[in-house]
């Protein structure tokens, strides 16, 4: 075995009978993985240290001083967005909802474990700075200097473990961290102590998961990620007992299969089988098609945004998604088949292709769609014009020409000045996205009626449908008007020339109105119910005011939202009026 597998222990003596290594290995065959042997653990004994008083020496050297990490970071999330997937397609673990209890609550609660026996040592562990000192140098003592390793901290442990980070050998790479039933949420532990691990060593640690049973009256149910940012939180079940009445003992989180999976996933990494040409072929659907769609032109637009920082941090983002989107698409294929040539491409960091050439009029809706969305949601990055700016070049890799692009990015630009000017939609990619949020959030629909296909399609779009938390979580966060991006406005990308877009927020209207802007300006026709799409939006809030004004105050936030959004409508009409793409043009087609 090439890897170690470091166990540090909880209070008490120590474990020597190695009753963890027993559950960590009935974890490991629920994962069809075989057991570990006494030979490749390592289990450092400081229970001797741990009620010393009085101990005077010096900490170890921090170790890790890599000046500047963010590259290494955002590969330490990209790593922690694969477990959590791991995780939670498992049915093993719960990610997230973390039964958290106030802290006014869950305070003295800790505190009152900590000060009795159950804690003691950790007490003592975190105020004895001679104490901490004398257990790390007899830990690292029995460390190997370099290679790989799997460190799990249980209890006590798991603060010893965070402790130890920044002390390892330089040439020691952590390649799975994992916590279990942690006390580290505990205020009383930080309390006029030196604080742990001031600085995650990104660069030298590959993952951290944290393990907690909402019985667990060590962890108080809560987990680690409020007081350190490189943890990620899972909430796992352990039947208590009563020799076992707080659910907090090592062999049993060792036995869970969430952890055993974790550890043999470590133990033997998974490795992608290269296709043999025997297995079924499976197409992509058509919301497959749209990520592919969305991802190659998010390549385009990290080339277009001009500040190495900012395109690193961008580009990056897309490898996120990219791994959400590859491992979505390899959840809904059947048994024995292999992914998709153009998701197999994007698996192994390759440029997007498209698995067929778009009719002109279905690239013009699509483009102009994305230019209006934060197409990396629920990420946030200002890349200023970067995404108009892409446009021509993206044309090109549909196959048709650059200017065809300018032209469609000139029509973008015309419209959207009518939504910036005079209170509409401010500049900047961010700025956009807040005043979409507000304006949608003031609409009766909010996008185009929910049972109906485009939005049906506005929901199942372009990445959103990928992203955190998948579709199930992209329907609780439309439902809670907290995301604007692709998987709203994608909706009018989705709609030919014979639909209306029954949609009464702003940015599902403006992307209708630039797409037939755009096709005009390219010799197609626009769409004849633009117009009808328009003055309908206009009455379903009009409507909407005239029933709420009865009531409601006369400085009604929702009121005075609604009479924005009525404001944009009116301005889009005017638009399309001034530009002949009124009712008059429209019925020659």
């Amino acid at each position: 075995m090439s890897k170690k597998v470091i166990f540090l222990h909880g209070v008490g003596n120590g474990d020597p009978q190695r009753n963890w290594l027993s559950g960590l290995n009935q974890g490991l065959a629920a994962a069809g993985v075989g057991p570990v042997s006494g030979a490749d653990v390592i289990s450092p004994d400081y229970a001797w240290l741990l009620n010393a008083v009085g101990v005077k020496l010096k900490h170890p050297p921090t170790t890790y001083r890599v000046k500047d990490d963010r590259p290494e970071r955002r590969a330490f999330v990209r790593r922690q967005s694969r477990i959590e997937r791991l995780l939670e397609q498992s049915g093993f673990a719960k990610g997230f909802g973390l039964r958290r209890m106030p802290d006014v609550v869950v305070a003295p609660l800790q505190t009152a474990t900590v000060k009795s026996g159950v804690l003691k040592q950790v007490y003592n562990y975190m105020s004895e700075e001679g104490l901490r000192a004398a257990v790390l140098t007899q830990v690292l003592k029995e460390l190997p200097a370099s290679g790989e390793i799997i460190l799990i901290g249980h209890s006590l442990g798991s603060i010893i473990a965070i402790d130890l980070l920044d002390h390892l050998p330089e040439e020691l790479h952590v390649s799975r961290f994992i916590t279990i039933g942690s006390p580290g949420s505990a205020q009383i532990l930080h309390e006029k102590h030196e604080r742990l691990l001031k600085r995650f060593p990104y660069a030298r640690v590959d993952d951290w998961t944290n393990f907690f049973v909402p019985f667990d009256l060590v962890t108080a149910g809560r987990g680690l990620a409020s007081v350190f940012p490189g943890a990620q939180d899972f909430r796992i079940q352990i039947p208590r007992s009563t020799t076992n009445p707080i659910a907090h003992n090592a062999e049993q989180y060792l036995a869970h299969p969430a952890v055993g999976m974790l550890v043999a996933d470590a133990l033997v990494p998974p490795v992608d089988v290269p296709a043999t040409g025997t297995e079924i072929a499976v197409r992509i659907d058509d919301t497959e098609t749209d990520a592919l769609f969305t991802l190659a032109y998010g390549k385009r637009v990290a080339s277009k945004i001009g500040k190495k920082d900012i395109t690193a941090r961008y580009e990056d983002t897309l490898k996120v998604l990219s791994d959400e989107f590859v491992d979505g698409v390899r959840q809904r294929l059947p048994q024995g088949s292999s992914l998709p040539v153009e998701v197999a491409a994007i698996a192994q960091g390759q440029r997007p292709e498209f698995p067929q050439r778009l009719e002109f009029d279905d690239a013009v809706r699509r483009v102009v769609a994305m230019s209006f969305t934060n197409i990396i949601q629920p990420y946030e990055i200002e890349i200023g014009s970067a995404q108009s700016d892409a446009i021509p070049d993206f044309f090109v890799d549909l196959g048709y020409t650059s200017d065809h692009g300018r032209r469609v990015k000139e029509a973008i630009a015309e419209v959207r000045e009518v939504l910036t000017d005079s209170g509409g939609f401010p500049t900047g990619r961010l700025a956009l996205a807040a005043a979409g949020l507000a304006l949608i959030a003031a609409g009766p629909i909010g996008i185009a009626t929910m049972g109906t296909a485009a939005g049906a399609a506005a929901i199942t779009s372009g990445l959103a449908a990928f992203g955190p938390g998948g579709m199930a979580g992209g329907l609780a966060l439309l439902s809670g008007l907290a995301s604007t991006g692709a998987m709203v406005t994608t909706a009018a990308a989705t709609l030919k020339v014979g639909d209306i877009a029954e949609a009464s927020d702003p940015a599902t209207l403006a992307i209708a109105v630039a797409s037939s802007h755009a096709l005009q300006m390219v010799g197609e026709p626009p769409n004849p119910n633009l117009w009808a799409s328009l003055t309908t939006a206009e009455g379903i809030v009009s409507a909407r005011i005239n029933k709420l004004s009865e009531f409601s105050d006369p400085k009604s936030p929702l009121i005075s939202q609604l009479r924005q959004t009525r404001e944009i409508i009116n301005r889009l009409m005017k638009f399309v009026h001034d530009n002949d793409l009124g009712m008059k043009k429209l019925t020659q087609y």
